[in-house]
């Protein structure tokens, strides 16, 4: 029986190391451009800052730091859109950062908007959103095919099927905890989340400066980004609620 439990363990936790460690490995050795930004960001030059930071974000997609010092540099700059796509970006990789929850909040405020949607306790969306999508995505996966390890030595050695049941059980119960977290989080967050970025932005009726503006959405407003069309993109805004086109060089994607 301790051999099962060892066995669960072992793939659980290499598993479980998979989801994390990707976010987080550069973290470990930054490189030397990293003090060379925060010199500049130190020194006040925050346009300089932002470029050092924009560039170690793009060298290194996976790590939240830079993300976050890059939203730090583009709003000490005054790019409040550009600030808060670079906050909600860290937060999709580390949303247990307090700092990160805190930043992209402050700065949606801003923006007239908020971390937290209405009528929903704080304690509640921090629970909910305690694990990234990648790492929940990693953990059921782990769940699913320690599971079906479990059923299969069931199915196949018939007499250590007393001792294997209440662990096969055990996996079937968390996957399905685990999964469900997962296809709720996939159900409710957008497919293609974007940021407006121009001061002021003109949401049309249709993929063009002919149609009608339906609503003007302020710098920094989260949309969902439904189809492109040319030199547009059919949006719909998240607070509001609102749907229409818009040009594409005003929504930066996250």
């Amino acid at each position: 029986m301790k051999l099962y439990a060892k066995i669960c363990a072992v793939l659980f936790t290499c598993a479980a190391a998979a989801a994390w460690l990707p976010a987080r490995a550069a973290a470990f050795a930054p490189p030397p451009e990293f003090a060379q930004a925060q010199k500049k960001y130190d020194a006040g030059d925050y346009a300089a800052a932002a470029s050092a930071y924009s560039l170690l974000s793009a060298q290194y997609p996976h790590n939240p730091a830079y993300l976050y010092n890059l939203g730090d540099s583009l709003f000490k700059e005054g790019k409040l859109g550009p600030a808060i796509a670079a906050y909600q970006k860290a937060f999709d990789l580390d949303p247990r950062n307090s700092n990160i929850r805190y930043n992209l909040n402050f700065a949606l405020k801003r923006a007239g908007e908020t971390l937290v949607p209405p009528g929903v306790p704080p304690i509640l969306f921090d629970v909910f959103y305690w694990f990234s999508l990648p790492e929940l995505s990693g953990l059921q996966w782990t769940l699913c095919w320690l599971a079906l390890f479990l059923c299969g030595l069931w199915v196949l050695m018939p007499k250590a099927r007393g001792k294997l049941a209440p662990w096969a059980g055990a996996a079937l119960a968390l996957w399905m905890f685990w999964g469900g977290w997962f296809l709720v989080r996939k159900s409710l967050e957008p497919e293609r989340l974007g940021i407006i970025v121009s001061p002021s932005a003109e949401i049309r009726s249709g993929p063009g400066s002919g149609f009608n503006v339906i609503f003007t959405a302020p710098e920094g407003r989260r949309v969902e980004i439904l189809a492109p069309q040319g030199d547009w993109l059919e949006i719909g805004v998240l607070k509001e609620g609102v749907q229409g086109w818009i040009k594409s060089d005003a929504v930066e994607g996250v």
